[in-house]
């Protein structure tokens, strides 16, 4: 990067590691309860693993700034191994919660491991034996494996080495009887205790535990005239062999340099961990359904009261927009909404995007029910979502088998588009109904991730929606919307003038103003478009979740722009612009944030919103996330995040404030129950992905922990 550029725009890369940094302060924030910063660190380690499967994988070795990419990730890394093991994993056990190492098994411990080894483990344990010059090619991604040295008493002389998978299918955390407080051995550990009944005949040397990741990304032909799905499974297959981008090993030199030298791997990219290796799968312990007292109160989604208060759905749509805000309010209203289109005799087609569905998915039930209604179902299932491609494939074939029509969007494309559109007969003619929504059709995330979402009967936003559909569907030119725009064709050039026209419409006397809510802020040309602004005297507030590259506060570049950051109990995910326009407000929401990979090569919706109480509402809303001063961070000229800080009776939390007024709302309205009960906020097998930097599930291991009663 010239000196220029760097003078203008942050590093992406390093950007990303200062937005785990944010998020591993929450971890260390000793006001969170003890499990939610147990969590926090489970989600660093989570958002590492698809940093080194994606990003780091997409830098050339020729780059010059991928070691300093490697050294900051690694001394994150280390803050966070060190954090936990000298402070975090102490307070749990005072807490009662403990890991046991062999040394102190108790007798009646060491019994039933003794027993479980042999009636369910060992049929599992597959030592694979590493001979003279062979490499350890064959480790599996993200995969924990213990690596022995071994000799062999007949004939001292000679070393041997071995690797053992510790297996996915099983718990890695085992409960162990304690007369008090909740006791656990890790499943390597009981690999490491009987690992001499594995190589009988052979003496242990030494061992250690490691753990491999590859690069990710896949590599297809789009233009083939073939079946997508297929070549996209055979595509999967070939990622479990892909290039090593980071080895994570906690063993003595020897046999770390035993297997860099078998992997072929550099010294900057291998970590070396502490007795806590993968602590992404460790943080499963915050979602056990015990230890409330050491957990954040859940909170319950609230239902969304104008569908609460109405008995037809489609005559309160004719009569005005309605919008949901997630999870403060529940995604049970888009489940209404496809609901009583799917039983509805007089709806006729549905059409809808599917970019991350739940595992087992309510919306894919509806759909299905409406196929079983007689309804013409057509979805757009993007096989190519990041990590959840396989579970799509699946979606997809099950959809096609019940008599869905399903496309797999426009070749070279992602589409990340979050539309539903509804067809219905009525006594005026055919009416179309739309969802539109910052984020996916997911009940699980939509508990967990901050989004909008807009119902309308609007005439053209509908018709607009339809032809977005004959775009992806067919042979149709993406031109002639009226209200939205679709990326990779009209969005930048719309957001550009958006903010063009704020710069033209500014003056001393009533200066423009842009706010706007993203998840990332990469794009140059925009950025720069920001830059023109600032210039003109433009107000900007930018609220970025993760990666930012503007260079905000900088004397003659970047001076009215401010930027911040939340990171809190809800991941925020929902994209929100505002503009001035000399006092003639415009707000837009929309799936796509500001990147080069959303403007051009995904398929995304910009759309506005123009009913005058739902736009107060939701600026409002946005201009809300500029005042938090307990869970934000503001950016620095120099790059360095620092938290706001407030004086204690000014202390303001944005999404503490909002479930509050939820609730308030919900308690005013006649026909709500509100439900203040707390559960268990989100099952343990999606525990790891809250504060992801893209909205995707890494591919994760051991997820159940085995539960025996205590002696």
């Amino acid at each position: 990067m010239s000196e220029d550029k760097k003078n203008r725009y942050f590093d992406r890369e390093l950007s990303w590691i200062d937005f785990n940094t944010r998020v591993l302060a929450e971890s260390e924030d000793t006001a969170n309860p003890l499990l939610e910063r147990l969590k926090f660190t489970g989600i660093v380690s989570s958002n590492f693993d698809e940093f080194f499967m994606v990003r780091a994988a997409s830098l050339a070795e020729s780059d010059p700034i991928l070691r300093e990419v490697y050294t900051h990730a690694f001394q994150l890394s280390d803050r966070q191994t060190q954090g936990f093991e000298k402070s975090l994993a102490l307070e749990l056990e005072k807490a009662g919660i403990s890991r046991v190492s062999p040394a102190k098994l108790t007798e009646r411990q060491r019994e039933y491991l003794n027993t479980l080894l042999h009636q369910e483990l060992m049929p599992l344990l597959t030592p694979i034996a590493v001979r003279g010059d062979e490499t350890l090619g064959s480790l599996v991604n993200m995969s924990l494996y213990r690596v022995f040295q071994l000799i062999d008493p007949k004939a001292p002389g000679a070393l041997h080495h071995a690797v053992v998978e510790i297996p996915k299918s099983y718990s890695r955390i085992i409960s162990l009887g304690s007369e008090s407080g909740y006791a656990f051995i890790l499943l390597e550990d009981v690999v490491s205790l009987f690992a001499g009944e594995l190589f009988p005949g052979y003496q242990i040397v030494q061992q250690g535990s490691l753990r491999i990741t590859r690069a990710a990304e896949l590599s297809l032909d789009e233009e083939k005239d073939e079946d997508f799905a297929k070549m996209m499974s055979e595509a999967l297959r070939t990622r479990r062999a892909s290039f090593i981008t980071r080895l994570e090993i906690s063993a003595a030199d020897e046999l770390v340099s035993f297997v860099k030298s078998r992997l072929k791997i550099p010294d900057y990219k291998i970590y070396r961990a502490g007795a806590w290796i993968d602590l992404k799968s460790v943080s499963q312990l915050a979602f056990q359904p015990m230890f409330e007292n050491l957990k954040r109160p859940a909170w319950t989604p609230q239902p969304l009261r104008d569908f609460e208060e109405t008995d037809d759905l489609w005559t309160l749509l004719k009569t005005r927009d309605v919008a949901v805000h997630h999870p403060y309010e529940s995604f049970d209203a888009f489940l209404h909404f496809l609901g009583e289109a799917a039983r509805d005799p007089d709806v006729l087609a549905i059409k809808q995007t599917l970019y991350r569905a739940a595992h087992p998915s309510a919306v894919v039930s509806c759909l299905e029910r409406a196929l079983e209604n007689g309804k013409q179902v057509t979805v757009l299932v993007e096989l190519k979502a990041r990590f959840d491609e396989q579970r799509n494939i699946e979606w997809a074939r099950r959809l096609v088998n019940a008599g869905a029509t399903v496309l797999y969007g426009v070749a070279g494309l992602k589409t990340h588009a979050k539309v539903c559109l509804v067809v219905r007969r009525e006594i005026e003619g055919i009416k179309r109904y739309l969802h539109l929504s910052t984020g996916n059709y997911n009940e699980k995330t939509a508990r967990l991730y901050t989004d909008v979402g807009l119902f309308t009967s609007d005439d053209a936003l509908s018709a607009d929606a339809a032809a977005f559909f004959n775009v992806i569907t067919g042979y149709s030119h993406p031109v002639g919307f009226s209200k939205i725009e679709i990326a990779p064709y009209g969005m930048r050039k719309k957001i550009e003038r958006l903010i063009l026209r704020e710069s033209m419409r500014t003056n001393k006397e009533r200066p423009g103003m842009i706010l706007a809510k993203m998840n990332s802020l990469v794009d140059q040309e925009t950025i720069d478009a920001l830059y023109h602004a600032s210039q003109a005297g433009v107000q900007i507030k930018l609220n970025v979740r993760g990666v930012c590259r503007l260079r905000p506060g900088v004397k003659g570049l970047s001076e009215t722009i401010e930027v911040v950051s939340i990171v809190d109990m809800f991941l925020e995910h929902s994209r929100m612009f505002y503009f001035l326009n000399d006092g003639d407000e415009e707000l837009y929401l929309s799936s796509a944030d500001w990147m080069p990979r959303n403007f051009d090569r995904r398929l995304e919706l910009l759309f506005p919103i123009e009913d005058k109480k739902i736009k107060k509402n939701l600026t409002d809303l946005l201009k809300l996330y500029f005042k938090d001063n307990v869970k934000a961070w503001r950016l620095g000229a120099d790059g360095v995040w620092s938290k706001i800080e407030a004086e204690k009776e000014k202390r303001f939390r944005v999404q503490e404030y909002l479930c509050r007024k939820t609730l308030q709302s919900a308690e005013n309205s006649p026909k709500t129950v509100v439900v203040r009960e707390l559960k268990p906020q989100k099952p343990k097998d999606e525990a790891p992905d809250q504060l992801r930097n893209q909205p995707r599930r890494t591919p994760s291991s051991h997820r159940d922990i085995r539960i025996i009663p205590p002696s």
